[in-house]
Formats: structure tokens, C-alpha cells, sequence
């Protein structure tokens, strides 16, 4: 049963209100009763009744939502942002404001300004997906500096002040790329591994998804057989991504397998179907439209799913369990590693 504020005022002989200002050590109270009070809420095991006092509270979360801009060709971000709104619904008895702060992932000066904006906001909580280390180091920094608590999704820049990560294990989704296609190739083939992001040095998910797919590589069996070639591209438009790659199979023989170490497989995907090369094994990540399109048609092999929709949701509870229900939340929230073929499609899309 649980144990009220009245039933510890009529335990102590006081009133209800000495019973609240004891508790929230506010106002006038003599030794004597804080003393006897605090005897009973102990024996009694009184525990405050934080949703109520949540829910009484007038002032709403403020949260702010720093990430890309989703596109119609690309609406990876789309799902995060679904998310938050999803927890936001569930949690709709109190009030909690989003603010949507989206920048352009390839435009370095973009994200700086939306940064600036947010601080400007100055919100209870930021939930925001790095893309410019360096840059996304120094708005943290920022953050901590002003009392913002913060988290990360998508990619994990291990800040230190940073309330938690919700995303997966980058390293750990590059070796699982990489016994995807070894499973394909064989000895004396060659891999690209094909990073389509401007100023991929900056992109650390991206660089730990390279890491772990050459770990994989250097430790397996056919590690004398297989070279493993590396493609930056950094433009996004496929007359470019075209070009990189006729070149690279001009100079290259043997390529047996690719992976695409972000959700732009796509273009890669169209450029094998146009040229007929569709019997390399492909692999790169998320359900997005256009990649969906050639997982059904044969050209993509693989999709690594990193479930963006359930990374904004569990970006938004745990703030909100942090703010306003004091739970220590988990430095790291890893979200699982799917690995989805043309045959199990049907159980991810809803």
C-alpha cells in the first residue's frame, strides 16, 4: 500500500504542509518535528511521488533535436525525429516541447550555425547525432559548460560529459559487413570499401566502420588473398560517384565484394545494375527507399539496419527519466545489429 503525506502527518500530529516542507526542506520547521517526521518517513519506507509532482509541474521539457535534414532521396534522419515524437505521444500527460534544429550533414558551417541556434534555445536537453567530430566536440562542450545535459545517437564521440550514447557498436557493424561478404568471395578478389561522405576523417562512425571491417579481414583465414581497397568519395551525385568508380574498375581486377559504409549504397547499387556487375556482393546500410528498391532487385545483397527510429525514441525516454523521473541512465544504449536480406524484408517494413 502506499504510503501518502497524510497518513505521515497524522503518524507525526502535524499537518500535511510540515509533512511537504520537511520533505522539500523548505520553510520553518522546528528540530523537534523535522526530527520526528523524518523518523516516520523512514520507518514507513515514504518514497515521493515524483510522476505526480512532474505531472504538476508547469513549466514543460525543452528538448532540442539536433541532426540532418532528411530528403526525399534520403530520409534516414526522418526516423530519428519519428521517434522523439513517438516517446512524446506516450508520454503526452506531461509537457515535454520539441525543437527541431536540422542542418545540412554537408555543410560543415551549417551544423556550426544550427549549434549556435540551439544554445540560443537554450534548452533543459539536447538529443543530437555527430557528423563534424571536432565541431560536435566543441558544441558539447559548450553544452556542459551552460549545465545542458546531453546525448548522442547514431555515432558515439565518447564525450565525457555526455549523458548517454544510443546508437550501435560502429567497429562491431563493420565486421559483421565483412563476414557478409566473405561469404561471397573468394581467395585472390579484391574489396572496396566505398565511404561516400564529404570529409570522411571527420565522420568517426564511418572511420570505426572501416576498422572493424579490416579487423575482420586481418584475422580471417583468407587474410594473404584478399586485398581490401579503399574508396573516399565526396560528393554525394551519381555522375561523380560514376566517374570514382569506372576509374577504380579500370585500374582494379578481381573486385569481388563492396561495402558502402553508409546508407548511400544506393548509388553504388545503381552503378553496378547500369553496368552489369550485378553478381558482386553488395552491402551497405538502412531501409531507405532507394536501397530497398535494390535489395528486392538482386544488386543489394545485405542492409545492416542501425533502427534510427528506435534511437530517437530511446534518446527522448531516457531524457526524460533522467530530467524528470531521476533515473541514472546507461552511458551506453546499444542498439541491436540486424542484418536484412531480400527474403526477411517483409518483417522490417511497416
Amino acid at each position: 500500500m502506499k504510503v501518502r503525506i497524510k497518513d505521515i502527518a497524522n503518524r507525526a500530529g502535524v499537518s500535511a504542509g510540515t509533512v511537504d516542507r520537511v520533505i522539500h526542506n523548505r520553510g520553518e520547521v522546528s528540530d523537534k518535528t523535522r526530527k520526528r517526521v523524518i523518523g516516520i518517513l523512514k520507518e514507513l519506507h515514504y518514497e515521493p511521488d515524483i510522476l505526480a509532482r512532474t505531472l504538476a509541474s508547469r513549466n514543460p521539457l525543452k528538448v532540442a533535436v539536433l541532426i540532418p535534414f532528411h530528403t526525399p532521396e534520403n530520409w534516414f534522419w526522418k526516423k530519428p525525429l519519428s521517434g522523439i515524437y513517438d516517446a512524446c505521444s506516450e508520454l503526452d500527460h506531461f509537457k515535454i516541447e520539441v525543437r527541431e534544429f536540422l542542418y545540412d550533414q554537408f555543410r560543415k558551417q551549417d551544423f556550426i550555425e544550427k549549434a549556435g541556434k540551439v544554445l540560443s534555445y537554450i534548452p533543459d536537453a539536447v538529443i543530437a547525432a555527430p557528423v563534424y567530430f571536432q565541431e560536435t566536440i566543441d558544441f558539447f562542450n559548450r553544452c556542459e559548460k551552460s549545465g545542458i545535459p546531453f546525448i548522442s545517437v547514431n555515432d558515439n564521440i565518447n564525450h565525457p560529459g555526455q549523458l548517454s550514447y544510443v546508437g550501435q557498436d560502429s567497429r562491431s557493424s563493420g565486421r559483421v559487413a565483412a563476414q557478409l561478404i566473405d561469404f561471397a568471395v573468394r581467395g585472390d578478389s579484391r574489396i572496396l570499401v566505398v565511404s561516400i561522405a564529404m570529409d570522411k576523417d571527420n565522420y568517426s562512425h564511418i572511420l570505426r566502420r572501416e576498422e572493424g571491417f579490416r579487423e575482420y579481414w586481418e584475422n580471417s583465414s583468407k587474410s594473404q588473398d584478399v586485398e581490401i581497397i579503399p574508396l573516399s568519395l565526396a560528393k554525394d551525385s551519381y555522375p561523380y560517384i560514376k566517374r570514382a568508380l569506372t576509374e577504380t574498375f579500370q585500374r582494379y581486377a578481381r573486385i569481388a565484394g563492396i561495402f558502402v559504409t553508409n546508407s548511400r549504397v544506393y548509388q553504388v547499387a545503381k552503378y553496378l545494375q547500369h553496368t552489369s556487375r550485378q553478381k558482386i556482393s553488395l552491402v551497405g546500410y538502412d531501409l531507405i527507399n532507394p536501397n530497398i528498391k535494390y535489395l528486392n532487385n538482386g544488386v543489394i545483397d545485405f542492409l545492416i539496419s542501425q533502427k534510427p527510429h528506435e534511437q530517437g525514441y530511446k534518446a527522448l525516454v531516457t531524457v526524460f527519466n533522467t530530467l524528470k523521473m531521476n533515473k541514472e541512465p546507461s552511458p551506453e544504449q546499444l542498439i541491436s545489429i540486424d542484418i536484412i536480406c531480400r527474403e526477411n524484408l517483409c518483417f522490417y517494413q511497416v
